[in-house]
């Protein structure tokens, strides 16, 4: 199973303040994007990969919604509103959740009260995880790719993660990926990944002992 976990720092965890940014030039439309890159393909969707977004406005804790291919019921539609409505419906939904509650709706939506340095750290202790970053290893180089299969990819929305961040994951063992010279939006970030994924798969690299 692919993750990516996106850290939306200026993204109201409030389900109406949440909707009140659509078109305010505040970004929140871009977390629309990222869901729809991770899951959907032409008449389909992806089973293997979840998406987390870490809205971390808030006046308590932080909430992931995460959506996955492999629970994934029925949406109205994929377009931007449908995608932003149902991000708001998990966020109603988790309001009241405690620290570390967990909501499941049955669209398969899930919403936790949980941290994005929290969530990063489950994920590092379970498996391996990158964080994207200029100055990281190159996706295709021969040491990564046997990586990348079961990999979570960590990446911030517009707004730039902070310096320090990197600093703590890396005693976590977190390590930095590079997808090539040009700063991307993190949508398109996505795209190329899962592009990488999907030849990865069917091309399997000849590694050395």
């Amino acid at each position: 199973m692919t993750e990516f976990i996106v850290r939306a720092r200026a993204a109201p965890a409030d389900p109406d303040r949440f909707l009140s940014q659509v078109g305010q030039g505040l970004g929140v439309e871009y977390l629309a994007d990222i869901v729809r890159h991770s899951l959907f393909v032409s008449q389909g969707h992806r089973e293997d990969v979840t998406v987390s977004l870490v809205l971390e406005k808030s006046q308590d804790f932080s909430r992931v919604v995460s959506i996955s291919g492999a629970s994934l019921g029925s949406l109205d539609d994929i377009h931007e509103a449908a995608l932003l409505k149902a991000i708001a419906d998990a966020l109603r939904a988790g309001s009241v959740l405690k620290k570390h509650e967990t909501r499941t709706d049955d669209r398969g939506i899930s919403v936790t009260a949980k941290s994005f340095e929290q969530l990063v750290r489950e994920r590092a202790e379970a498996g391996t995880v990158f964080l994207l970053d200029p100055d990281g290893d190159d996706v295709r180089k021969e040491e990564v790719l046997s990586e990348l299969a079961e990999a979570v990819f960590v990446m911030t929305d517009h707004t730039p993660m902070p310096k320090n961040t990197y600093k703590s994951m890396r005693r976590q063992g977190v390590k930095k990926l590079s997808l090539g010279p040009g700063m991307l939006h993190t949508a398109q970030c996505v795209s190329i990944l899962l592009n990488e994924l999907d030849r990865l798969r069917n091309n399997p690299p000849l590694l050395n002992d």
